[in-house]
């Protein structure tokens, strides 16, 4: 069992990310595994403890975890974790359009990844990874994440039409959403609203809204919301072999099994 604590950013910061999530796990024998589903938006987390081991799904490869790490968007489930005795890690949760607005880096460059956060972020993260171990109070990290993040964002233009359309799409309830009407919204073509949409949220237009609608599917069957033909029907799944077939390529496993190995401690869950 993971030891969980959630803080929200700095207001500033509230268009671009969700949160901040510490766990810890104590000294034990458990092992925990926590699988890699589908979802939006990239993650910067930090080390302090025991580093992660992780699993490639269906190989026997199996990767370590560096110190920082950038983890861009997942449309498969590539990857789990393997989470063993002292781990203690700060995990800044971004929103889908989130890095890009912050850092200016192309999200498309971390889909399907985890990367060595120095060589994306520079020396500026070595040192903000520094003041974080330096401090095992939960909300002077918050204050330090904040004040490295408040830095960047202020570099950087505010968010534009591409990415208030880019939102509505991942945030709409309907996948009869028009990506072309969206485009118009947006003030660009579709076929550039489609590359923006890689470079802004790492995934193309269609791939966002079923991805988003994947983890609503999870968030739903999460809080016990009907059935799992009812879900299929509130998202607007054409049936619920469709949702069976988004489930088995986003989680590797059908809805059933892929809930039941995600646990409330986990970061899909957060």
């Amino acid at each position: 069992m993971l030891s969980v604590q959630t803080a929200l950013p700095n207001l500033q910061l509230r268009p671009f990310v969700r949160s901040y999530v510490q766990r810890e796990s104590g000294s034990s024998e458990l092992e925990i595994l926590e699988p890699v589903v589908a979802r939006l938006g990239v993650m910067l987390e930090f080390q302090f403890g025991r580093p992660f081991q992780v699993p490639i799904y269906g190989t026997q490869t199996c990767l370590l975890a560096p110190q920082i790490c950038v983890i861009g968007p997942m449309s498969q489930r590539t990857y789990c974790l393997l989470i063993r005795d002292r781990v203690e890690t700060l995990t800044v949760l971004f929103k889908p359009e989130g890095f890009r607005a912050v850092f200016g880096i192309p999200t498309s460059t971390f889909l399907n990844v985890g990367t060595e956060g120095q060589s994306v972020l520079g020396q500026g993260v070595t040192e903000l990874l520094e003041q974080l171990g330096n401090t095992r109070v939960f909300a002077t990290r918050v204050q330090l994440t904040d004040r490295f993040l408040l830095h960047s964002i202020q570099r950087r233009k505010p968010l534009d039409r591409i990415h208030q359309a880019l939102n509505a799409l991942v945030s709409a309830r309907s996948s009869q959403v028009r990506i072309a009407d969206l485009a118009i919204q947006a003030g660009v073509t579709t076929r550039q609203f489609e590359r923006k949409s890689l470079d802004y949220m790492g995934m193309s237009p269609k791939m966002l809204v079923r991805v988003a609608r994947f983890q609503r599917a999870l968030r739903m069957k999460s809080a016990n919301s009907g059935s799992w033909a009812e879900v299929a029907h509130r998202l607007d799944y054409f049936d619920q072999m469709h949702m069976i077939r988004d489930f088995k390529e986003f989680a590797g496993e059908a809805p059933v099994r892929a809930l039941g190995q995600i646990a409330p401690e986990h970061l899909i869950s957060l």
